[in-house]
C-alpha cells in the first residue's frame, strides 16, 4: 500500500454548530493539494473521503465520511447531519482518502493553520 502526505486547506475555519443544512456550500469544505505550496490540487477521483479531527492534544475527537465536490480539483465537503458535530472545539481537521481499490491511502493534513477549525 502506497503512503504519502497531501495539503489539506479549509475554505472554513470557524462552522456555528446548530447550522445543519443538506445545502453544498454550507457545511465544512476545503481543498487538497500535492504540494506545501497549495497551487497544485490533487485530483481525487475514485477515492473515498473521511474527515478526522484532532484537538489540541492531538487526540482524535470526531470522524465521519465526506463528499467529493469536482475530483479533478480536489474539492470537499461535509454537511454534517442534524446532532452531528454537537460541541465546541478547536483543533485540526485532516481527510483520510481510500482509493477505491484499496491500493492507496493518503492523508491530507494543514501546515501553517490551513487546516485549523474551530466549531462554537
Amino acid at each position: 500500500m502506497l503512503l504519502m502526505a497531501l495539503i489539506n486547506e479549509l475554505d472554513t475555519e470557524k462552522w456555528i454548530k446548530g447550522n445543519y443544512t443538506a445545502s453544498t456550500g454550507n457545511g465544512i469544505s476545503g481543498t487538497i493539494y500535492t504540494e506545501e505550496k497549495m497551487v497544485n490540487a490533487k485530483d481525487i477521483t475514485g477515492y473515498t473521503l473521511k474527515i478526522r479531527l484532532y484537538d489540541q492534544n492531538n487526540q482524535e475527537v470526531f470522524s465521519d465520511d465526506a463528499d467529493i465536490l469536482i475530483a479533478a480539483s480536489g474539492t470537499w465537503e461535509y454537511l454534517p447531519a442534524l446532532g452531528k458535530l454537537n460541541f465546541t472545539f478547536i483543533g485540526e481537521l485532516e481527510v483520510e482518502l481510500l482509493k477505491s481499490d484499496s491500493t492507496e491511502e493518503l492523508t491530507a493534513y494543514g501546515i501553517n493553520g490551513s487546516s485549523k477549525l474551530r466549531i462554537q
